[in-house]
């Protein structure tokens, strides 16, 4: 199992992104595995597709219907929010994000070492292995 971030995701779906290419060829490294996403991943790539990155309606529309697919296998994730907290808690004063946490808590949880993310403040984590 893998756990795909939205950064990822985001650079995978989205050709003007910087990353784009790069997440392509990590995909073809990895679409054999079981890949996990929650729905967490699904609001966090919607909403900054949209505010931040501002892809046009049918981008937005084909990013949600990619992510619905069955391509990947979704987990519910809201009912460790108060562990993600936790856990966030714990890094203080180091501030990382609360997706971040969470993904992080739900990885611990199903046993998932591995993450596909650009993010380098998972490098640091114990029991994780960034693929990027």
């Amino acid at each position: 199992m893998i756990f795909l971030d939205a950064n990822f995701l985001m650079a995978f779906f989205i050709e003007t992104e910087d990353q784009h290419e790069i997440a392509n060829n990590i995909y073809e490294k990895i679409k054999d595995k079981q890949m996990i996403i929650s729905n967490s991943i699904i609001l966090e790539v919607m909403t900054v597709s949209n505010i931040k990155v501002k892809v046009s309606k049918q981008k937005l529309k084909e990013i949600y219907i990619s992510l619905n697919s069955g391509l990947f296998e979704i987990i519910d994730d809201t009912n460790i929010y108060d562990n993600a907290m936790e856990r966030q808690m714990n890094y203080l004063p180091e501030r990382l994000p609360f997706f971040d946490c969470l993904y992080m808590e739900l990885m611990n949880q199903l046993g998932i070492t591995e993450i596909v993310t650009f993010d380098k403040h998972f490098d640091k984590k114990e029991g994780i292995i960034r693929i990027h």
